[in-house]
């Protein structure tokens, strides 16, 4: 165990030292931020894949182009929430093994 410096000023406070992440101190977690975005871009994802089948309905009633346009962006977004969460989730990984 090592010795702390002498110039040291004394511990940091958790709130300070764990802000944001599930673990004080390590500075290799996910925030929580990234962890609910992460979730709510899969829910996003898996509603849009339940309701592929009603893209054909929607068509017919708003237009083919505007259901296309609303559906690419929103699988966009919930796709782009999801891979920031697996990305920050890999982060955290590779940082703790090294």
């Amino acid at each position: 165990m090592r010795k702390p410096d002498s110039d040291a000023v004394g511990p940091v406070p958790a709130a300070v030292e764990g802000a944001g992440s599930g673990s004080a101190g390590d500075g290799k977690s996910v925030p929580v931020v990234t962890v609910v975005l992460f979730v709510v871009g899969v829910v996003v994802m898996v509603l849009a894949a339940a309701n592929i089948t009603n893209l054909s309905e929607w068509a017919v009633r708003w237009g083919q182009i505007p259901v296309f346009l609303v559906f690419f962006l929103v699988m966009a977004i919930g796709g782009r929430w999801f891979w920031a969460g697996i990305d920050a989730a890999i982060a955290a990984v590779r940082g703790r093994e090294g």
